[in-house]
């Protein structure tokens, strides 16, 4: 799988990243002209006007843009703004997680299932501000043995298994908050690859670009789990949980 790798920040959709650094005088104004009204959306509207990205850049991608876009302070959503770096992102959720009440172990296995499912979309809602992507429902079913969740692009659910929710086991419960946060970080990706890139590192979304449109998603059914799991979507979002949660058990148990 070494040569899945190789060349992948040297392709067809690393062209562009940086291909305009600059915005002209009329640029400024045209968007400027729309700053002062507090309209987000036609703000956001304005500025993905004069792009030709498909899906569009964060707006404020530019830094020409971003500093007149200061004006508008917090009038903006966040899904429309550039991401935090990774290593933001894993701090600030894993702290998140320390605040929200039922969360911790001892809170947890007092809870009913109900208060369970509260707390994870309430999890999950925080998480979506952090990543600026737009929340997803959170679901319940019953997966089998062996199956935790999956993520749902067509209707953004993010779906976990129900006997793992209502388990009161540590692993279980650990497990529950790693579906969620990899789940999670799939939405984030379907969001950057279709909606609006908003991951600060062009590289990455590049691979994410290859695996989706180019080679294809790699499902264990057809290709075997080693497949699966080097896949940079999945390499990706298994990397991403592990660390929030490493970061948030530290210390803890």
């Amino acid at each position: 799988m070494m040569e899945y790798y190789n060349g992948l920040e040297s392709n067809e959709f690393s062209e562009g990243i940086e291909k305009k650094t600059f915005v002209t005088k009329a640029e400024k104004a045209y968007i400027s002209e729309v700053l002062g009204t507090k309209d987000s959306t036609a703000i956001v509207a304005r500025i993905d006007e004069l792009s030709t990205d498909v899906p569009p850049k964060a707006i404020d991608f530019n830094k020409e843009i971003a500093s007149l876009l200061k004006s508008a302070g917090e009038d903006i959503s966040p899904i429309y703004l550039e991401a935090p770096q990774d290593c933001i992102q894993i701090k600030d959720i894993s702290e998140e997680m320390k605040t929200i009440e039922g969360l911790d172990f001892n809170d947890w296995k007092e809870l009913s299932f109900d208060e369970r499912m509260s707390v994870l979309q309430k999890l999950e809602e925080q998480i979506s501000v952090i990543a600026h992507r737009p929340f997803c429902e959170l679901v319940a079913k019953d997966l089998g043995n062996g199956h935790f969740g999956y993520y749902s692009k067509n209707s953004n659910l993010i779906v976990i298994n129900s006997d793992v929710i209502k388990s009161n086991s540590f692993n279980d419960y650990r497990e529950t908050l790693d579906t969620l946060v990899h789940e999670g970080r799939h939405a984030y990706q379907n969001y950057n690859l279709y909606e609006r890139e908003v991951h600060p590192r062009g590289g990455e979304i590049s691979n994410w670009k290859l695996n989706e449109f180019s080679y294809g998603y790699q499902d264990v059914g057809h290709y075997g789990f080693r497949a699966y799991a080097l896949q940079p979507l999945e390499a990706d979002a298994r990397a991403f949980a592990e660390d929030v949660l490493n970061e948030f058990f530290k210390n803890r148990v």
